[in-house]
């Protein structure tokens, strides 16, 4: 692009030649009103608001489509440009219903704010305005569609952003609407964010319908805390209570933005399950106690439970912050035990080396390929796949090493099935056609290894690429050959030299990885819920749902012998099961901490809200269990003193060679996913995420063959979960998408 000249308003500013006069306006703070036009989405040019006068044109024009050139002058308020704006805020208003009082919109509209400077006292329309009927298009969207103004700012996000085309217009003329083409609703994970583009009350939030107005609410720079990107967002709160999650702008980390789990997730706070108290078991009976009579009676029972370290463990969420991370590590350590960890979903835990990510979150819009080996990114991840979408668009190709075919919201242009037990043969196939033109940098456990046509395919596509990337999924999580897949990955993208995403270590993990929260010498995940330990802290853990083996985990804690410290921000019945005592914590919204993203940022942030009922922030409770612990080193008197230590901290490690064996796993696999709106204990206890389609998916698909083997048919419950048989799964293996408790 050519650095052009062009005067706007007798002001002389700088722009790039076939930019628009809109996107120059906007940069050097002139404004211009608009509608159908977005920063982010492409131009459709309708709503004809951003009329400007061009020298020279004998008529206005819109400053969005219009693309600037150089010694362009034009003038967004004479009287002329002036006259043309407000004849299409007239004809936008025409139809417009007078109901501001009661629109949620109110306060926030850009149509209200635009026709405070634009509009007329009085209209020439004398006819009885045009009502539409409103459309119910699910648990998270309001309709008021008589308001619509047609700038089809919803449609084009939905085409071109969430990569589902939901809305459309249907009609001409003054018959014109805007309604989704599906009686299901809307079913994208992004969904919420049309919320923020309709720039009047066409859309607004239905758990928030009526709930305060806009003007009336502070608003707290947050973080959310539900994936590995750390989306920037604003809390807004109104008399202590958490009214609305919205997007904050962040071009570098989520754009502008955000998935509908991190947007509506705010509803927990209000749910009936909340601990809100400490409480203490007695004789197998539940009672009520002070803060000191608990932590009193937590501090004994790990004393007379552990005389040298050896018999104690504490497991964490991986949602828990930093500084939790940090200090509960340091409380392990501090009594001498290495029994410490937050992979309880893990089938084989052991390892303690991590593929590191090698490309930014801004940089995945600019690759040409990408490789996803065992993941549904879109339910996952859903900015980061945004952020793969986006690339595809640019003309990147996807290609998939799957258990299952999922439903992307782009084209894969090679989706290879394998089932779990068969993934390392699989990505040993790649690396051997990747490596074909090397032989002799072949490892010897590729002889064996029969290169197929896909992996041919597969490997090309990485060879061809300049700017590809790997990036493993979640689901290797649940492999117990998962050291040798990410070992695979690794040595797949070393050898055709592109880049490595790893996405399978999700939440909070990283900060968990920055702070050494897994054993060097020690017990891991696995073994901790399957040993004879004595006394345990349990910290913000769900087994039925966090555990890789629920039934085994709550077993082994309910044991007689076993004392077990719960901190937890709801009281779900298995915790209560096994606790001895439960410790009220303060959810993220009510406590300040630091999030860890994919980019390796450490984003830091405040308590939003007051902590509800008795509960109190975690790092505090675990601060104050190690001072009465007696162990030293933990003088804070506030959040960020801990995470200054914490980043500043080096975790010992201890690494092992992994040895890849091309040995199937004999058995059946079954791969267990939830749902997005399931994935953590915030999520599961927000009622209007569980009342949408994607909430609410519950099915096992298995394949024809693999169906026949395990005598299931369409009528059957395969772990409790409605079985679904076709040919989309991988043979050899059972895929559960669900947001029922884990069953093994």
């Amino acid at each position: 692009m050519v650095d052009i000249e062009i005067e706007i308003d007798g002001k002389v500013v700088h722009g790039n030649s076939g930019e628009s006069i809109i996107s120059i306006a906007d940069r050097v703070g002139i404004e211009i009103p608009r509608f159908c036009y977005h920063k982010k989405l492409s131009v459709s040019a309708n709503c004809r608001m951003c009329l400007v006068d061009i020298k020279g044109n004998p008529k206005p024009q819109p400053a969005c489509s219009t693309l600037a050139s150089a010694g362009m002058k034009l003038y967004t308020k004479n009287a002329k440009a002036k006259a043309a704006q407000k004849a299409v805020m007239e004809f936008l208003l025409i139809n417009h219903p007078l109901d501001c009082p009661i629109c949620d919109q109110g306060g926030e509209c850009e149509l209200q704010d635009v026709a405070m400077e634009y509009g007329s006292d009085v209209s020439k329309f004398s006819e009885g305005k045009r009502i539409v009927a409103d459309k119910d298009i699910g648990a998270l969207i309001h309709t008021d569609m008589t308001r619509c103004i047609h700038c089809t700012r919803c449609v084009r996000f939905g085409a071109e952003v969430a990569g589902i085309v939901e809305m459309g217009g249907t009609g001409r003329g003054e018959d014109l609407k805007i309604e989704p083409f599906l009686s299901e609703g809307i079913q994208s994970e992004l969904s919420g964010n049309m919320i923020d583009v309709c720039p009047v009350g066409a859309l607004t939030s239905k758990p928030f319908r009526f709930g305060v107005r806009s003007w009336q609410m502070n608003s707290v720079q947050s973080i959310a805390r539900h994936d590995l990107v750390g989306s920037n967002i604003f809390t807004q709160t109104h008399k202590g209570k958490v009214k609305r999650v919205v997007a904050r702008d962040n071009e570098s980390v989520n754009e502008t933005w955000i998935s509908d789990r991190d947007r509506f997730s705010y509803q927990a706070l209000e749910s009936e399950k909340r601990c809100l108290v400490p409480k203490i078991k007695v004789n197998n009976e539940w009672r009520e106690a002070s803060w000191q009579g608990a932590l009193d009676f937590a501090v004994n029972g790990i004393k007379n439970n552990n005389s040298d370290g050896s018999k104690f463990g504490s497991l964490t969420s991986k949602n828990a912050t930093l500084e939790e991370l940090y200090l509960l590590q340091k409380l392990t350590r501090g009594l001498g035990s290495d029994n410490l960890d937050y992979r309880l979903d893990f089938a084989n835990p052991a390892t303690t080396d991590i593929l590191m990510s090698s490309v930014s979150l801004d940089e995945l819009e600019g690759i040409d390929h990408a490789l996803i080996v065992g993941s549904y990114l879109r339910h996952e991840q859903p900015m980061i796949n945004h952020r793969i979408r986006k690339a595809t668009l640019n003309g990147a190709s996807v290609s998939a090493i799957n258990t299952k075919t999922f439903d992307f919201n782009y084209r894969i242009s090679n989706n290879l099935l394998t089932a779990p037990q068969k993934t390392v043969a699989t990505l040993s196939g790649v690396l051997k056609a990747v490596l074909n033109e090397t032989p002799e940098k072949q490892p010897d456990y590729l002889n064996s290894v029969v290169v197929e046509q896909a992996h041919k395919d597969i490997a090309d596509n990485l060879l061809n690429a300049e700017n590809a990337v790997v990036i493993l999924g979640e689901h290797v999580n649940g492999n117990p050959q998962a050291d040798e897949i990410s070992q695979l990955v690794k040595d797949i993208a070393e050898a055709s030299q592109v880049q490595t995403l790893n996405v399978s270590l999700t939440s909070n993990s990283l900060a968990a990885e920055q702070v050494g929260f897994k054993p060097v010498n020690g017990k891991n995940a696995l073994e901790i819920l399957a040993s004879d330990l004595n006394s345990f802290v349990m910290f913000d853990i769900y087994p039925d749902f966090d555990c890789f083996n629920p039934e085994s985990a709550i077993e082994n804690l309910s044991r007689s012998d076993a004392f077990v410290v719960s901190l937890n921000s709801f009281e779900d019945d298995s915790v209560l099961k096994y606790s001895d005592v439960v410790l009220p914590i303060a959810s993220f919204y009510e406590t300040s901490g630091t999030h860890v993203n994919i980019d390796n940022i450490s984003q830091s942030y405040s308590a939003s809200v007051k902590s509800a009922g008795d509960s109190k922030p975690g790092w505090k409770v675990v601060k104050v269990l190690a001072d009465l612990l007696e162990i030293q080193g933990f003088e804070f008197t506030d959040s960020t003193e801990v995470a200054d230590e914490a980043l500043t901290f080096t975790p010992a490690t201890s690494l092992s060679e992994v040895k890849i064996s091309n040995s199937d796993i004999p058995e059946i696999s079954t791969v267990w996913q939830y749902t997005p709106y399931a994935t953590d204990a915030f999520v599961r206890h927000s009622s209007s995420l569980q009342e949408t389609q994607i909430g609410k998916i519950n099915v096992a698909t298995v394949s024809k063959a693999t169906a026949k083997l395990l005598k299931l048919s369409e009528s059957d419950l395969f772990k409790g979960v409605p079985v679904n048989i076709n040919n989309s799964v991988a043979e050899g293996c059972v895929f559960v998408h669900t947001r029922q408790p884990r069953k093994r």
